[in-house]
């Protein structure tokens, strides 16, 4: 990790850290943007909204937002084809996600931008990584609760399991970006992971009911690997593999994405420059990875030098 300009390693077994180590000028209190790890808490941001009956997902998307375009009016898309980037929106312009990353943001209403784009094919037919679909998650929370959609993760998911964020980018308009707008800490990432990997208990406490973030790890028909917003270890059918994100292609090739070898049930949230959050629950294990090279990092490699006896 460390040759590959990694800044930190994390493994918690249990609730135990059994290995930490920060390295290139790193330290467990510096903060690190995670880039499209952020996506991950919008899944559990809507287990959250389901358990207090404000969505389901089936839930149809015209009736929480009615002026989106629709691929034909007797379109049926749902909050599912939202989280599982299946809505047949293509991504957001570049300029809307790099525009997010500067200091001043020329594009003020990124969520507007969202809201405007039109369908380039029907919900379910096929899987397109990007930010439009979370804009728009984070908009029917935003209508559904009257409030910052933020606040809400907050108050339902983050402040109940401790979890700390430094910063978390938005549009000049006030809307949050939950496609890669959180920096935090390996320590406070870690948090997420045992969430998610002891399927709602944190620590012992019920945080989200039984069995909601079990959904958020199933992969659908046309992308196998991708559940509600996080990476599944699973294989991809070659017609379907140019859709992954190019980082994972070439594994696809082998067999699951993550790790060939890997356990079935091993998942992440995971980000530019190698920054991952893997739960792998059958092992009782998270490791959280921190780092800033896209290109020399590999989840194959880490996670077989990790699991493999």
């Amino acid at each position: 990790s460390e040759k590959a300009e990694g800044l930190a390693l994390l493994v918690i077994k249990g609730e135990d850290i059994v290995f930490e180590k920060y390295h290139n000028g790193h330290s467990a209190e510096k903060p690190q943007h995670l880039y499209s790890g952020t996506k991950s808490f919008t899944g559990l941001m809507y287990c959250a909204a389901q358990a207090e009956g404000l969505v389901k997902l089936d839930d149809k998307v015209k009736d929480l937002l009615p002026e989106l375009h629709l691929w034909s009016e007797d379109t049926t898309l749902t909050i599912k084809h939202l989280l599982s980037l299946t809505s047949g929106y293509p991504p957001a312009p570049l300029r809307v996600a790099w525009d997010g990353m500067r200091e001043k943001q020329w594009v003020k209403n990124k969520t507007a931008i969202a809201l405007s784009r039109k369908p380039k094919m029907a919900p379910g037919e096929r899987y397109r990584y990007g930010c439009t679909n979370f804009l728009l998650l984070g908009e029917i929370i935003k209508r559904k609760t009257k409030e910052d959609p933020l606040v809400y993760l907050e108050k339902k998911v983050l402040q109940p399991i401790g979890f700390r964020y430094a910063g978390w980018i938005r549009d000049p308009k006030g809307n949050p970006m939950f496609s890669f707008g959180c920096w935090t800490t390996a320590r406070e990432w870690a948090k997420f992971g045992m969430l998610v990997r002891d399927d709602g208990l944190y620590k012992g406490k019920r945080i989200i009911p039984k069995g909601l973030i079990q959904k958020c790890l199933e992969g659908s028909s046309v992308m196998p690997a991708y559940g509600f917003t996080f990476w599944l270890n699973k294989k991809v059918p070659p017609k379907y593999q140019q859709d992954l994100i190019p980082k994972l292609q070439g594994p696809a090739k082998r067999g699951a994405v993550l790790y060939h070898r890997g356990p079935s049930d091993l998942v992440a949230a995971a980000g530019y420059n190698g920054n991952r959050c893997y739960a792998i629950p059958s092992m009782s294990l998270v490791i959280v990875r921190l780092g800033t090279n896209a290109w020399k990092f590999s989840d194959e490699k880490l996670l077989s030098l990790l699991l493999d006896d």
